[in-house]
């Protein structure tokens, strides 16, 4: 896995915003995506948390070009995604797919299941004949744990689970490699949760699918990603192995996220690191560090310079100005604070 699938430089989308009578005057952009620098490697899933508005599924759609990148190079497998034609990029589409958010919007509900996962086998001409593709989808809809009896019915004879291992049936059709995941179970109960991810589990050790797996629900990233990113107003704050990230926690936006997660044990006491104020629109972010504003150890330097990314040991990368002086104290629960020593 040393490897490297997709390789992300310096990617940027701002969304215009246009004002006047025929709204052709540009007085301001959003700026969902800030400049991302990440790797992904060949077998391996990485998670891609945050909160709300933060640009994770606006990234994951820049990668698979679904929206075009204002700047910046997304490289899949050595070859640059945003310079390819519409043919190379319907080529290329065979190896990248994804799994939608909401399992009740992602499907068309005029057409039986069957003909949604035959569709991309149509499009990229996969099979010549009608026997080829209905066989081939009633083997998808065995893999993912439904009855292939059911490639005749339509989207809203079934639950939300199901249409969610529907939308994972149609991802793999045409044999991808590559599969952003974004935000797969957070429309699914939480008994439905654990199936969908152990399936997508499964799946990849069968077929060496490579995820980037997008989701704001800290708990399930750890259960299912090698590494996790961390995301806040369009940039990436933390990247670290699941493991290290989840034990040793160094930017404060990621202390924070990890102090909301739900402790099941109500023996155990966690500390919680909450934040002031609200997160600032990303049509005029902060300057500096864009989290100073809500950062309990924000100087002045953060609000006059952007922090650049540092290695703090074992692949964990931080952008934050003061992380050498920031002092871990663990609690009994594993969560992990951070103070400022005097001098």
């Amino acid at each position: 896995m040393s490897q490297n699938l997709l390789e992300v430089k310096g990617l940027v989308k701002h969304f215009p915003i246009h004002r006047g009578i025929l709204f052709n005057k540009q007085v301001g952009a959003v700026k969902a995506v800030d400049g991302l620098n990440f790797s992904v490697k060949k077998g391996e899933t990485l998670g891609l948390v945050g909160e709300s508005g933060c640009g994770k599924s606006t990234t994951g759609r820049l990668i698979l070009r679904l929206i075009e990148p204002t700047s910046g190079e997304v490289k899949f497998d050595g070859r640059d995604v945003t310079s390819l034609s519409p043919s190379e990029m319907r080529e290329l589409r065979r190896e990248m797919q994804i799994v939608f958010q909401n399992p009740y919007a992602s499907l068309d509900p005029r057409m039986t299941i069957g003909d949604s996962i035959a569709e991309p086998l149509l499009v990229h001409k996969i099979f010549k004949t009608r026997g080829e593709r209905e066989k081939r989808v009633r083997e998808l809809l065995e893999r993912v744990g439904l009855n292939p009896m059911y490639a005749e019915r339509y989207p809203h004879e079934f639950s939300g689970g199901q249409r969610q291992r529907i939308g994972i049936a149609r991802a793999l059709a045409i044999n991808p490699r590559f599969i952003v995941a974004d935000e797969p179970v957070s429309a699914l109960d939480v008994s439905v949760q654990a199936q969908v991810l152990n399936l997508l589990e499964d799946l990849q050790k069968e077929f060496g699918l490579t995820y980037l797996f997008i989701a704001h629900n800290l708990s399930t990233v750890e259960h299912i990603s090698d590494r996790v990113a961390v995301m806040y107003l369009g940039r990436m704050v933390e990247l670290a192995s699941s493991l290290e990230l989840y034990a040793n926690p160094k930017h404060p936006y990621t202390q924070a996220l990890l102090s909301a997660v739900p402790e099941p044990d109500p023996t155990k006491k966690k500390q919680r690191v909450i934040l002031q104020g609200d997160i600032p629109s990303p049509v005029n972010p902060p300057s500096g560090c864009t989290f100073h504003t809500r950062c309990p150890f924000a100087t002045d330097l953060c609000k006059a310079e952007a922090p650049v990314w540092r290695d703090t040991g074992n692949e964990h990368m931080v952008a934050c100005h003061h992380v050498d002086k920031l002092v871990p104290t663990r609690d009994a629960s594993r969560t992990v604070t951070a103070t400022i020593p005097k001098a």
